[in-house]
């Protein structure tokens, strides 16, 4: 065996803890550089300080992965040392570091630019989601993924370059012949000193490395480190590490998860604090307590309902500035008249789209358990609208672009009250049997005009049947890959418009889509309406874009348009705020009969009572936001005002206990989908 190989191991420990360091910072720079400075992502008006307090905040949170790693590498060495193999296992395993270190940081990176956040349980989808569809889209250049492992190849090779060097330089110091070891003519007694020394070293810097500060005890950084102001830095500040853990933790939490995850306080007590009792029962039935009865006294009957989730349809697209290239011209025409409205503030309940749709398919609020993964035992829920039209007499369908396999909808959507599922398969058949034009579909579906088309015909078919149609868009996606050019989309007039512009984001394929999207569902509502004017259009979004094309408000991020149009009914609005969770009891108001008893948590937005007058109290529960018809409200504790309007003391509070609201009602859809409707406090 060579002389002092443990010190040596402890020189290399140390090294490597070292090296790590500055690994961790250059990545978190390159972060900083590239999304903050690069993209745009730092707001305005940071100070230096923040910078300097961001990568100390990094340093703390990335130290615990340094010092796991650095353990690792100490307890290697001494694993092996009695093998002549040891210091090349420790060399691999410090390339295997590296390698995996600047995979995630860069990660990260990419998964930043696509979802404007650091790792979060959107992660999820792949595991829960299309991951050839995914791997496709990473690939398709919008991300510049390529580069990226480019990037990834060159950052490892310098690194690994100068680990290297220093790992070389220790040995040939330390040698392998004791009378050439730089210590050959200590005394035992000194190497031993050197050798505590050394040990006494490397323990206290694993003592702070673990505890973020030279203590024996630990504390949670999230309660002692104090956050910066700008929100990008705020977020970036815990590093990849640390995030990946906490989705790992969140999808641990899906599995073992408790009513306690979503709110302190008791069962009973949500349940009489939520819906304002003054009772004190042992138990109570949820379905009593969510019984709600339509007001509608139209004697108009509505016999097919179409209820649009349009792919990554987002509030932004209806902003004035885009008139000029008539981005929602077409949705925006069905508003001229009492026969359309939308809703003026409109909050996601989802992040992603089969998120969105376990809020939409069941009527709970989204409590991050994918419901389609407990399929086997999951039953129809009251609150479902498929369940609700069915009971009404309805035919019901559910269209999707997509696979019928993915994420289980073929199954998912018959436990929920749809009687029939069609999907690319039935899409694209029948547009080769008409002979339409190909290409019929990209990468996630079939392409908008021919799902359409498809709906339109199948309804046509079954025309004497009333129908309840959910329908699916999916071309709205990166990698944005539909032929806009073959579709009349007026490219270089948006080229035109975007030259005169100074946004973050100038992809004309992008608005391309957008415009795509809104003109081929105008199409469709003006073919459907020509033939079935008794019919009801109900258009959303399943999420956020997240392709804002300037820095995002809070506003802006979490919210989608609701648009209602029917051509028979003069439609008013009771309220101008609403979330996903109300999309179905605005449906029942104008369409049920009168005293119709259905359940749900949200409430109707629309009726066709003309006289009703437009709420003053408006409040709208989202997806980690919450909101009212001045400002919005997000789990950050960030109260935004939408425009120039009067703030009061007690608005933090209230905002506050808006959104304890909303953790009681998903505390309340985490009991039904576990438990089921009778709630008590034993879990």
């Amino acid at each position: 065996m060579e002389a002092k190989w443990f010190e040596k191991l402890l020189v290399k420990s140390i090294i490597f803890s070292l090296f790590l360091f500055v690994l961790f910072f250059v990545m978190k720079l390159f972060f900083v550089l590239y999304i903050g400075v690069y993209h745009n992502a730092i707001g305005e008006g940071v100070g230096f300080g923040e910078y300097i307090d961001t990568f100390i905040n990094g340093l703390r949170y990335d130290s615990r992965s340094i010092a796991a790693f650095s353990i690792a590498y100490f307890l290697l060495g001494i694993l092996f040392f009695w093998t002549r193999a040891r210091w090349f296992v420790l060399l691999f395993y410090a390339i295997c570091v590296v390698l995996l270190t600047l995979f995630v940081g860069i990660s990260e990176v990419v998964f930043y630019q696509i979802f404007d956040d650091v790792f979060n349980v959107n992660l999820l989808g792949l595991i829960f989601d299309d991951r050839k569809a995914i791997f496709h889209t990473g690939i398709s250049g919008q991300y510049n993924i390529t580069s990226k492992v480019i990037l990834w190849l060159v950052f490892a090779a310098i690194f690994i370059y100068f680990y290297v060097r220093i790992f070389g330089k220790v040995t040939r110091e330390y040698g392998y012949d004791p009378l050439s070891s730089i210590h050959s003519r200590s005394t035992r007694k000194e190497s031993t000193i050197a050798t505590i020394f050394l040990f006494v070293i490397f323990a206290l810097l694993m003592m702070f490395s673990i505890n973020s500060a030279f203590s024996f005890k630990g504390a949670s950084l999230d309660q002692v480190i104090k956050p910066v102001e700008d929100s990008f830095l705020r977020k970036i500040s815990p590093g990849a590490f640390r995030n990946l853990y906490l989705v790992y933790r969140g999808y641990a939490r899906i599995l073992n998860s408790h009513f306690s995850d979503y709110t302190s306080q008791s069962p009973l007590e949500v349940v009489r604090e939520y819906f304002e009792l003054d009772d004190k029962k042992e138990s109570y039935d949820l379905k009593e307590l969510l019984a709600k009865k339509v007001t509608n006294m139209s004697e108009k009957k509505i016999d097919h309902i179409f209820y649009i989730v349009a792919e990554s349809l987002s509030e932004w697209h209806f902003d004035k500035e885009f008139d000029d290239i008539h981005l929602t011209s077409g949705l925006k025409s069905l508003l001229n008249d009492e026969h359309g409205v939308k809703i003026g503030v409109f909050l996601q309940n989802a992040g992603s789209t089969i998120k969105s749709l376990d809020v939409q398919l069941t009527g709970l609020f989204q409590t991050e358990i994918p419901v389609n993964s407990i399929l086997g035992t999951l039953q129809p829920f009251m609150t479902a609208p498929g369940v609700i039209m069915k009971d009404l007499g309805y035919r019901t369908n559910f269209y999707y672009g997509g696979s019928g396999i993915w994420q289980k909808l073929d199954q998912y959507t018959a436990t929920q009250g749809f009687d029939n599922m069609f999907y690319n398969t039935n899409v694209i058949n029948n547009a080769k049997l008409n002979d339409y034009s190909a290409p019929y579909e990209g990468l996630w579906g079939a392409y908008d005009h021919y799902l359409y088309t498809f709906v339109r015909d199948e309804v046509f078919k079954y025309r004497g049947m009333p129908s309840f149609n959910m329908i699916l868009t999916t071309s709205n996606h990166p990698p944005y890959d539909v032929p806009l050019e073959q579709f009349d989309v007026p490219l270089d007039e948006i080229r035109q418009f975007l030259a005169k512009q100074n946004y973050n984001k100038q992809d004309a394929r992008l608005f391309g889509h957008i415009w795509y999207q809104d003109k081929q569902i105008l199409h469709f509502i003006q073919e459907i309406s020509r033939v079935l004017p008794d019919s009801i259009f109900i258009i959303t979004g399943d999420h956020y874009d997240r392709e804002y094309p300037k820095t995002a408000s809070h506003k802006v991020s979490n919210t989608i348009p609701l648009i209602i149009y029917s051509p028979v009914l003069e439609i008013t609005k009771n309220t101008n705020i609403g979330s996903h969770i109300d999309i179905t009891p605005s449906i029942l108001e104008l369409i049920a009969p009168h005293n119709y008893t259905y359940h749900s948590f949200g409430t109707p937005l629309v009726s066709n009572n003309n006289i009703i007058a437009l709420s003053e109290k408006n409040t709208a529960q989202g997806y980690f936001a919450v909101a009212t018809d001045r400002y919005i409200y997000t789990k950050d504790d960030v109260i935004e005002y939408f425009h120039s309007v009067a703030t009061y003391e007690d608005d933090k509070q209230n905002a506050q206990n808006l959104y304890k609201r909303a953790q009681q009602a998903t505390a309340l859809s985490w009991w039904i989908l576990k438990n089921g409707y009778v709630i008590k406090d034993s879990e």
